[in-house]
């Protein structure tokens, strides 16, 4: 099929590069001039694994093109997505102009082109319910384009985004109409691998499906991380009481490691968003309230506890935080719990000293030199009284602990997400305090300092 992409961002590109892939023929429109040069050359103005191989690969058959035309873009195309901001308010509701202008300019286009067929507008914003419904309110009263609105929520994890969007455990499409609805289903077809999995409904429930799903997982990551209070009250371990109940088929494994608070591009902004819908609907969302809190709240008692087992004051102290993106395998720092920590260990006169594999230019631009930026972990900990590890990076698991230790002020890690391995924190003299687990206390020498 004949596929135009709307802003190629990191939902938008990831969607038309996995759709070129399976044989579709995508135009991808890019209005910011320096993503499209990039683009245009071949390189991937994202970090998202597997996706700058798969770029390349599609560009060179030719399935995959980039313009900053709309006009010509969408000249032949079935399906168009529109895969723009669409940014909270200050009061919490959202700002759709973007989407609005987007979908505006697809039809005016698509109406001075005066084609017959129809074409099917897809939305995959994560959007409140009602607004697809708007949408398609609004473009019917602005032009006379032949085209059809569907609400196809994004389930992608960064990281793993390219594979999500290749295998999906399910696809949902919300709408009205039948004709746009075989159409969606033909578009994914080679992705569909049992027809119980593609999903069809009306736009407010395929709306509400997206934010009800995030809601949901940091709703298990957050009573996940009320369990190490009590953990570390009574001595458990959160891992055996993950492994415990992970195993009941009633609730699964998955979204139930527990760490220093969630972060990212989704979580956080479908929360509070479902915090904001729900009181619309003029009630209010304890549920969703609460899950909010424990996050927040999660983020500070990891510095409390920092502050706490250090041995020394935190003022003029010197703290080493390695991870700064929101999880591993990504450069995206929104909502990233090392944002809250470094806020917080500043906040108490802590001098602070940050590594990331991906994500320090992003850091580096909301901390600029306040913070120390290292090239490496083992720089970053040298000199350091204590290290925070904020993001579950393998590469921290490997790292010269023997030499890392002799090199630290205080040889203490605070691990903020478990990935560490208590004997070998043991074996290399650290202090180790995991997030609701035993930690590992031996006595420590504190080096003088130069």
């Amino acid at each position: 099929m004949d596929v135009t992409i709307i802003g190629c961002g990191y939902v938008g590109l990831v969607t038309g590069v996995c759709l070129a892939h399976t044989g579709h023929t995508v135009r991808g429109v890019e209005k910011d001039a320096k993503k499209l040069k990039m683009l245009l050359s071949g390189e991937c103005p994202i970090f998202e694994p597997g996706l700058h191989d798969l770029l390349r690969e599609t560009q060179q058959s030719g399935q995959i093109t980039f313009t900053d035309n709309v006009k010509s873009a969408v000249k032949d195309a079935e399906v168009v997505y529109l895969c723009v901001g669409t940014p909270p308010k200050a009061d919490g509701t959202v700002d759709m102009s973007f989407l609005e202008g987007a979908g505006k300019e697809v039809c005016d286009a698509l109406a001075e082109l005066n084609t017959e067929f129809l074409t099917t507008i897809v939305v995959k914003s994560t959007v409140p319910a009602g607004t697809n419904r708007k949408l398609h309110n609004f473009l019917k009263q602005q032009t006379k384009a032949n085209v059809a609105v569907v609400s196809n929520p994004e389930f992608l994890k960064e990281g793993t985004a390219v594979a999500d969007c290749l295998r999906p455990d399910r696809i949902v499409i919300g709408g009205e109409s039948p004709e746009a609805f075989r159409m969606m289903r033909r578009l994914y077809d080679t992705l569909v691998e049992q027809e119980e999995n593609f999903i069809t409904m009306n736009w407010e429930s395929a709306e509400l499906t997206k934010y009800a799903a995030n809601s949901m997982l940091a709703a298990r990551i957050s009573f996940m991380n009320e369990m190490t209070i009590l953990c570390e009250h009574y001595g458990a371990d959160v891992e055996d009481i993950r492994k415990g109940i992970g195993s009941d088929s009633r609730i699964g494994p998955a979204f139930l490691r527990a760490g220093c608070g969630y972060g990212g591009s989704c979580f956080p902004k479908d929360v509070a968003a479902m915090e904001h819908i729900s009181k619309h609907a003029g009630y209010d969302n304890l549920f969703v309230n609460a899950i909010q809190t424990v996050n927040k709240n999660q983020k500070k008692r990891f510095v409390d506890k920092i502050q706490e087992k250090l041995g020394r004051p935190i003022k003029d102290a010197t703290i080493a935080v390695w991870g700064l993106a929101f999880k591993a395998d990504t450069d995206d720092i929104r909502e990233s719990s090392a944002i809250d920590v470094i806020t917080y260990l500043l906040e108490r006169g802590a001098s602070v000293k940050a590594h990331d594999y991906k994500g320090m230019d992003n850091m580096k631009q909301l901390f600029g030199d306040k913070v120390e930026w290292c090239a490496d972990p083992v720089t970053a900990a040298a000199g350091a009284d204590a290290v925070a590890l904020c993001t579950d990076w393998p590469q921290y698991t490997t790292l010269p602990f023997r030499k890392i230790s002799a090199t630290m002020n205080m040889p203490i890690i605070f691990d903020g997400r478990n990935c560490l391995n208590r004997d070998v924190m043991r074996e290399n003299g650290f202090q180790y305090y995991p997030i609701g687990r035993p930690p590992v206390e031996q006595h420590l020498r504190l080096k003088q300092r130069v």
